[in-house]
């Protein structure tokens, strides 16, 4: 009777877990749990842990859960849960545990976050001994080769997952600078951004601007996170730098900005010269190279619908890739066709190559919810073109 409950238990978190991965990008965003593991000897430690990366605080309860299955097929689980308060920003331990673990056993364990109103905010998951290649030996191998490495690649990852960009604008005498980050990954992420402008030279007595402030960025996602102005008085140089950070301050996104900075206006000359002759020389051995002399269009969207809720889902659709400066290469057509009976159907084409579609429901938030998977996938599609421009073919 027991194992005939238990196995229901465990086809339960089966398909639990399906329907966690279907949602998961909602998931830490506001509350992140986290489950810490070491190994000493034969015992496994577990710690789960909990981070508000709200500026509020937040009441959650919490529930911990291993369940092991040894080399004779016998099952057992332990669970612990309990409430408590985060503070804004607080990280917190939550419950500990330890179990005897060797090779054979197979181990899952799993955090879970809930809200107040038992909705859950927060989870993390580890398996072990899931096959050959998933036990803990092979995890900490594989963690500390990325730990000798990461040094290593850390230049090459600026501005790779959140691009930081100084966007600058012109008013009469004074200059308004605009501090902006572009989350290129399908993950939200919170992270601490650095506005800084110095005048003549990068030193704390020069310092004219210096803001720092927590921000939360969605997956895709251009936003606009701080704003400067000030007077340039005639030769002057004004240097302004923006950072971002991750929450463990790994330096993620960065971009300089230098006002009349003549020491770099020959440097700048030489490069542009040098990669218009790289230009000429990769066009003269490439046979399969495009014309470079028409004009190139960019960010061009067409609407082509035959109803309202088309016409309300091309507007959000317009505005969400305009405000996360996607600027595509190929035009993007928002078409509405005819389907089944009175229904009709939305087609998202970029160039001739269809990327998304959908049945068109009357309901804004349907529609809203629409328009973030078009975004997602009209954006992956230029980057996988984009990617495969790069791939120069020579004869």
């Amino acid at each position: 009777m027991f194992l005939c409950e238990f196995k229901k238990t465990m086809v339960l978190i089966v398909v639990f877990f399906y329907a966690i991965n279907a949602h998961s990008q909602s998931y830490n965003t506001q509350v992140e749990a986290k489950l810490i593991v070491t190994q000493d000897n034969d015992i496994i430690n577990i710690k789960g842990v909990a981070i508000n990366k709200m500026q509020l605080s937040k009441s959650i309860s919490y529930k911990l859960s291993v369940f092991k299955t040894d080399k004779n097929q016998n099952k057992s689980k332990n669970e612990q849960s309990g409430q408590l308060d985060l503070n804004a920003d607080q990280q917190k331990d939550l419950s500990t545990t330890s179990i005897n673990f060797d090779q054979d056993t197979k181990v899952i364990i799993l955090l879970l976050i809930f809200d107040s109103t038992d909705n859950i905010i927060g989870m993390d998951r580890i398996v072990y001994n899931d096959n050959e290649d998933n036990n803990l030996n092979v995890k900490k191998n594989i963690a500390e080769k990325i730990d000798n490495i990461s040094v290593k690649i850390s230049a090459q990852l600026v501005n790779n997952e959140v691009e930081a960009k100084i966007e600058t604008a012109q008013q009469n005498d004074f200059t308004t600078i605009k501090a902006t980050a572009f989350n290129k990954t399908e993950i939200t992420k919170s992270l601490i951004f650095k506005l800084m402008v110095f005048d003549k030279e990068e030193s704390v007595d020069n310092l004219l601007e210096d803001k720092k402030q927590r921000f939360i960025i969605s997956a895709n996602q251009k936003i606009e996170l701080a704003e400067a102005s000030f007077n340039i008085i005639g030769d002057q140089p004004v240097i302004c730098v923006m950072l971002i950070y991750d929450l463990d301050n790994n330096l993620i996104g960065q971009d300089r900005v230098v006002y009349n900075d003549k020491s770099n206006l020959d440097i700048e000359n030489k490069q542009k010269l040098l990669d218009k002759l790289k230009e000429e020389q990769a066009n003269s051995q490439d046979v399969n190279k495009g014309k470079r002399d028409g004009l190139e269009l960019k960010g061009i969207v067409v609407e082509d619908t035959k109803t309202k809720p088309g016409r309300d889902f091309y507007k959000l659709f317009y505005s969400l890739y305009t405000q996360n400066n996607i600027n595509g290469n190929k035009v993007v057509t928002i078409k509405e066709v005819l389907a089944l009976g009175r229904n009709t159907k939305i087609e998202v084409i970029v160039g001739d190559d269809e990327i998304f579609s959908f049945f068109v429901r009357p309901s804004l938030e349907y529609l809203t919810k629409m328009n973030d998977y078009a975004i997602v996938n009209v954006y992956k599609h230029f980057k996988k073109l984009e990617t495969e421009s790069k791939t120069i073919k020579r004869y």
